[in-house]
């Protein structure tokens, strides 16, 4: 077997291995931020990723055009881009760079230490995107993207070179990418259906549900280790979860706090904590 087939192999058997009861997914461990332009204070809170060697939240803070980080304990760290982003929705994060969509400008950033960079084409060429939304990187540090309004997935190198772009024929407006060990997972919010693709970028199938159906104005997913399917049902304020065979996994839904009033963001630690973004006035 080789090495890669091994680590398949191996974090297979920790997902069968994970389990986490969603009933008990209804109250807060901490809230942080309100509405405002201070530090900790969010305007149109969207996209969030975690960094868990450093317990550090990423937050794109779209109104303030800015990402905004914080502890897992919601202290504030610190703050970027404000000088260059005007609507950031999407970002991701890896031990050497924060990638950031920006859904105005239509543009994919890399943050590092000491530099920016990015590619910032409108168009439906290779390298050129149109409405960038969700994001996320892979093991290798390759940059995956909803190319949204050009009906594809584009994906890059963690340098922002071009490398292959897929689903053209398959989806219509995608939102949100993840990728686990074997498959892309693409949430596609026209038909409120989620594909599952090679890492080729062969489709393998797609989950249409009744409870897909019933989910209005998602914007983000992510996977738990046993390859879940977690959705924020921004309207409906709730979170919405499905096996990966797209079998509803009913949890919790309502107007209080830590009831998930309007669910945008979403990711989840190793551990299973559940963090959230949640704006009523995202678009």
């Amino acid at each position: 077997m080789g090495k890669q087939q091994s680590k398949n192999a191996r974090m297979s058997a920790e997902m069968k291995e994970w389990e986490l009861d969603y009933s008990l997914k209804s109250q807060p461990v901490i809230a942080v931020g309100k509405k405002g332009k201070a530090n900790n204070e969010l305007l149109y809170a969207c996209g969030l990723a975690i960094y868990e060697p450093n317990q550090l939240i990423y937050i794109a803070d779209s109104g303030n055009c800015r990402i905004q980080v914080v502890t897992f304990e919601g202290n504030f760290v610190t703050d970027f881009g404000e000088d260059i982003l005007r609507r950031p929705y999407g970002v991701a994060v890896t031990e050497d760079h924060v990638f950031v969509t920006d859904s105005t400008i239509h543009a994919l950033f890399q943050f590092s230490d000491f530099n920016v960079a990015g590619t910032d084409t409108r168009g439906s060429g290779e390298g050129e995107l149109d409405n960038p939304t969700g994001l996320c990187t892979d093991y290798n540090g390759d940059v995956y993207v909803a190319d949204t309004n050009n009906h594809r997935v584009c994906i890059y190198s963690n340098e922002l070179k071009f490398i292959i772009s897929f689903g053209t024929h398959q989806l219509i407006t995608p939102r949100d990418v993840k990728v686990t060990p074997n498959s892309i997972v693409v949430l596609d919010i026209s038909p409120n259906s989620v594909h599952f693709f090679s890492r080729s970028g062969r489709q393998i199938h797609s989950c249409v549900t009744q409870g897909l159906r019933c989910v209005f104005h998602p914007y983000f997913f992510c996977l738990d280790p046993a390859g879940n399917i977690l959705i924020g049902d921004h309207s409906h304020h709730r979170i919405v979860t499905f096996s990966p065979l797209g079998e509803l996994i009913p949890i919790s839904r309502g107007h209080k706090l830590g009831e998930f009033i309007y669910p945008v963001g979403i990711c989840i630690s190793a551990l299973g904590t559940i963090f959230i973004t949640s704006d009523p006035g995202i678009s």
